[in-house]
Parts: C-alpha cells; structure tokens; sequence
C-alpha cells in the first residue's frame, strides 16, 4: 500500500522589487558554502507574520531602506526540493514598492547590494549546487524574468 498522504513544512517568504531607472536592486549574500548569491530583497515570514510585512521587514534589514505602498505581483508556490533534506511546500510573494532611504544593511548575512540592469539580471544569478538551496532553483526566477520583460503573471505553480 502506498501512502499518497504527507507532511511537508511550508515556507513563507516575500520579496521586492526596487526599481530604479531600468535596474534592479540585488542583495548579495554570503551562502552557506561560501559563495556569493545575489537576490532580490526579502526573505522569510515569521510565524503569522503576512507576506507584505516579512517583504517590509527584511528590505528593511537587508538594504536599510523604507519601502511604502506595496503593490502585489505575483505567488509563487508549490513542492520544492523534493527528496532532499529541505523539502517544502513554498509559497513565496512577490511585490513593488515605493522606497527611501540610504542604502545601509543591517542582516550580517548580505555582503552587498547593487543596482543590476534589467538586461543583466540573469549573469549575476547563479543555479545548481547544493540541490537543497531553493535560491539556485532556476523556477524561483521565472517571475522575475517575466516581471523584467513587463509580463508578469499573478500565480507561478512549482
């Protein structure tokens, strides 16, 4: 008999996309192997915390600046990472929004940030491993590469 039921954990997790003069902003961060990823501002949401918070929360933590008047884009979710030790149901927003502020991060995590031509998103983005980081899944910037090109969807199924 096979068990056509489970539990995975579900991961929450927002994001922004700052835009200024047809680029956009990219935090760079030092993974846990070593190497540098570049990603867009955000990150997880805490334990009832909604999306539009975390995505307020972390651009705050991770650039230093104030973001106001989000505007949601688009879901993504489903399976992710399925048969390693980090598998989960992913749901993770994506929003803009009006920003200020001087670029001044306080996560220690982020090495960087950089305003990234849209035209040169993809050659900072690096895919493959290790398989259980989600951030190297090439379908977590699909919306991002549709958002880039003006023609974002509102739901992305994994």
């Amino acid at each position: 008999m096979t068990n056509l039921s489970r539990t995975l954990p579900i991961k929450r997790a927002a994001h922004v996309y700052l835009v200024q003069d047809n680029a956009l902003l990219l935090v760079a961060e030092r993974m846990d192997d070593g190497s540098i990823f570049y990603g867009l501002p955000g990150g997880k949401a805490g334990a009832g915390e909604s999306l539009a918070d975390a995505a307020v929360r972390q651009v705050r933590v991770e650039t230093g600046l104030t973001v106001t008047d989000l505007n949601f884009v688009s879901l993504l979710e489903g399976e992710m990472l399925t048969g390693t030790k980090n598998e989960c149901y992913a749901n993770f927003g994506r929003f803009t929004a009006h920003f200020r502020g001087e670029i001044a991060p306080t996560d220690p995590e982020v090495v960087g940030t950089q305003w990234v031509p849209f035209d040169s998103v993809l050659s900072l983005v690096r895919y493959g491993p290790p398989p259980e980081v989600e951030e190297r899944n090439p379908l977590i910037w699909v919306p991002t590469m549709d958002f880039i090109k003006g023609r974002a969807k509102t739901y992305y199924p994994i």
